[in-house]
């Protein structure tokens, strides 16, 4: 029930500055080596973005958007996936029966289907399954990025956050009025007022509890993060390339 209802006091946000992301990719490995999952399952991805032809391309990492609105909640049957008192969209895989129609109500496509035994090592495949950890995953069942609540009751920050060389990631509590990116902690709506910060894709009325930094000023050319990355890896941004 604990799990379910979330921590008490709380209003969990993100907010992701996009003039600091170069595609460094550390932000995907902490999330996948904390959640056990393979190197082609990302629940955290960085995307490619133009949006424009005069305008230069930039780098757009997409997590769970944790909705005020959420469609996924609207259409489960069984009530797997649950939205929290403290803002926060979990699932609950114990419930999950694989229908997938949340994964065909996510307008932000951020969930994955585990279609095969996942390969986890077996203390974590016998432990008891949490929707705070999102481990063990099952198959037959969604996951997605949970903003680790289990971390946050530790009174820590997502990997996600501190693992980022460049400070991308700032996570906080609305409640509080602060965000931290492990480096420094600021006024959550300071931040966005003195930023001109948005939520994408506000359009669609769901309400997401994570926000943008538009990339102005960037700390680097976007070329930079095709640096290092295999041939198969920047097949990736062949549409926008």
């Amino acid at each position: 029930m604990a799990a379910r209802h979330g921590i008490p006091g709380k209003k969990f946000v993100m907010v992701i500055d996009l003039a600091k992301c170069k595609n460094a990719r550390k932000c995907v490995t902490a999330c996948q080596k904390m959640h056990y999952q393979p190197e082609d399952k990302e629940w955290l991805q960085v995307k490619l973005m133009k949006d424009n032809e005069e305008g230069a391309p930039y780098w757009f990492p997409k997590t769970c958007f944790h909705c005020d609105n959420p469609p996924c909640v609207k259409v489960c049957p069984v009530d797997a996936t649950f939205k929290r008192d403290d803002g926060l969209v979990l699932i609950d895989n114990d419930r999950c029966i694989g229908c997938k129609f949340c994964m065909a109500a996510c307008p932000y496509s951020t969930r994955v289907f585990n279609w095969a035994e996942p390969e986890q090592p077996e203390e974590i495949s016998m432990c008891h399954s949490s929707p705070e950890t999102s481990v063990p995953s099952k198959v037959g069942t969604v996951d997605k990025c949970d903003f680790c609540p289990d971390m946050s009751r530790r009174g820590l920050l997502p990997d996600c956050v501190t693992s980022c060389p460049n400070g991308v990631f700032y996570f906080g509590d609305a409640n509080e009025d602060a965000v931290s990116n492990g480096t420094e902690t600021v006024r959550f709506k300071k931040l966005l007022s003195d930023r001109g910060g948005y939520r994408y894709l506000e359009e669609l009325g769901t309400e997401p509890r994570v926000y943008y930094l538009p990339p102005t000023d960037r700390m680097f050319p976007w070329e930079r993060g095709l640096d290092g990355l295999s041939e198969e890896q920047k097949a990736l941004y062949d549409d926008i390339l």
